[in-house]
């Protein structure tokens, strides 16, 4: 019956916010293509927007994740890249500034933080005051393979220890998001010191909590690289002064009650130009060095290196960097974006595949590759601070996730153990002619059922007054209008979802050529 209602409801409201569209298929045709790659141009003079400051979160705040149809979730490359099909990206989230609809009596309060005090348990029974003590827990460290073994079939004959955190995290029932990239770090970080790093980043979340917002999607790891001190991948290449990136943005985060989760892209490298600098002092370079392992634990594709996950080895180490950032750092929550296999050509793993004796076809063994390694990462995530948070941030093409990336989103979000949210990529417009926005959202709301897992919408900050190239019919939408963001938002209540939007210089330091849509779009946000 609670189906029913929500589906009926839902319909009612997206009826009224759509002004009529119609249901499309979520079936993309064989030219569906997207290449709508966010530029690194050179960014703006550094301004900011001059609301006032929220010197806590706003009691009605919430988050959604955003999602587009060609550009990976994360971000555009400083390099050429080819783009997957349609593949989505993230956007920036505003956060409401009035109370929030609720939909039934049931639906959950969200948790509002209060300086100085603990913030309120909303999942889980264990109380402030019972919060885990530090203890010492193991990641298995896994040992080499031989060429017929499978990350299935290795047993762990060392260990790598981290002090679990003691920290108690901060997060909401309901997130309202902006995701921080590693684009923004061009304008903010490289050739900034520490001083000047804090002070752009204060004004950053500054912003962030004036829109209403409690969470921080904030880029450590982009290319197998590190916007923190760690000891298992070298320091990002936008990080050009000696000071700690991650330890900042928490602290300035936490001062402004806002929760921060550290985004990292678990398989993506380096391109093969820059892998052949990379330190061999590093497991990758010495992989990359090692012509047994070269091609096997790391495979390039289309000039793009990649971790392979068919093997104990790679899912290690990128699970005890997980570990790293969890125990050392005091983390909200860990999210991960949408880079999975790059490639469905059959030679990135054919050895391994071979090797593997599996009955499984190729896609559904990758597929159940991918899957073990998300439920690693979930495991590391929870060993290292059981109240921290595992985040998926997926393209909001089901099926593109399922059968280009081999990722089994439907397996995810009603499985325990595999994720905390599911932050799908919906960067579609609601008169998209192939994955119209309000059919979208309702699709991944009914694919949610695990009790476990919480649904957060990605929109697309970025397209505000673009064309939309690959949308059909609605390729002008983000043209002509300016209250797209605002209605999207307002379609998540329904759902009691969150919502982030990508990313936060598309909403606060647009191309001005587009600068006049955006801040009309901003000021319907804040309304």
């Amino acid at each position: 019956m609670k189906k029913i209602l929500r589906s009926v409801t839902a319909a009612i409201t997206a009826a009224a916010l759509i002004c009529g569209c119609t249901q499309i298929t979520d079936e993309l045709p064989d030219s569906y293509y997207e290449t709508d790659v966010i530029s690194e141009t050179e960014a703006p003079p550094l301004t900011f927007y001059t609301e006032p400051i929220v010197s806590k979160v706003p009691e009605t705040s919430s988050i959604s994740l955003s999602s587009a149809e060609t550009v990976s979730f994360s971000e555009s490359q400083s390099e050429t890249e080819a783009i997957s099909p349609v593949s989505e990206t993230n956007t920036t989230i505003p956060a409401e500034t009035e109370t929030e609809t609720e939909t039934s009596s049931e639906t959950a309060s969200e948790t509002v933080f209060v300086p100085g005090t603990l913030p309120p348990e909303t999942t889980s029974s264990v109380s402030a005051a019972t919060a885990p003590s530090i203890t010492i827990v193991t990641i298995p460290t896994l040992p080499e393979t031989t060429e017929s073994t499978s990350a299935e079939s290795v047993s762990s004959s060392a260990e790598s220890y981290y002090p679990q955190s003691g920290y108690y995290p901060l997060n909401f029932d309901r997130q309202k998001a902006v995701w921080v990239s590693y684009l923004e770090y061009d304008r903010i970080m490289r050739g900034s010191d520490e001083t000047q790093f804090t002070k752009a980043l204060n004004a950053c979340f500054d912003n962030i909590a004036a829109l209403g917002c409690n969470t921080v999607y904030f880029q450590v790891r982009v290319y197998g690289d590190a916007y923190y001190r760690s000891s298992l991948f070298p320091k990002g290449d936008r990080l050009t002064g000696d000071y700690d990136p991650l330890e900042i943005a928490v602290k300035s985060a936490h001062d402004r009650g806002l929760s921060i989760h550290a985004w990292i892209n678990p398989m993506r490298l380096m391109t093969d130009s820059q892998m052949k600098s990379y330190p061999d002092s590093y497991k990758i370079g010495q992989w990359y060095n090692d012509p047994a392992v070269n091609g096997k634990y790391i495979v390039n594709s289309s000039g793009r290196w990649y971790l392979n996950p068919a093997y104990a080895e790679t899912v290690s180490l990128i699970c005890d960097g997980i570990s790293e950032i969890v125990t050392a750092y005091n983390v909200d929550g860990i999210q991960i974006d949408d880079y999975f296999y790059p490639t469905t050509d059959p030679s990135f793993d054919s050895a391994a595949y071979a090797a593997s004796g599996t009955s499984l076809s190729l896609a559904d063994w990758r597929r159940d590759n991918v899957t073990k390694m998300v439920k690693k990462m979930y495991e590391a995530v929870h060993s290292a601070n059981p109240k921290a948070l595992f985040g998926i941030s997926p393209q909001g093409n089901t099926d593109n996730n399922y059968n280009d990336l081999y990722a089994d989103i439907y397996t995810w979000v009603s499985t325990p153990g595999c994720c905390d949210y599911i932050c799908p990529q919906i960067y579609f417009g609601f008169d998209n002619s192939a994955l119209p926005y309000a059919e979208t959202v309702d699709k991944w709301a009914g694919l949610v059922t695990s009790p476990d897992v919480k649904l957060v919408i990605g929109l697309a900050a970025y397209k505000s007054g673009t064309e939309d190239k690959y949308a059909g019919s609605g390729s002008s939408e983000w043209i002509n209008s300016t209250d797209i963001l605002a209605r999207q938002r307002e379609l998540t209540d329904i759902y009691n979802a969150g919502y982030a939007f990508f990313r936060y210089d598309s909403l606060f330091l647009p191309d001005p050529a587009v600068a006049a849509s955006v801040n009309a779009e901003l000021d319907n946000l804040r309304k």
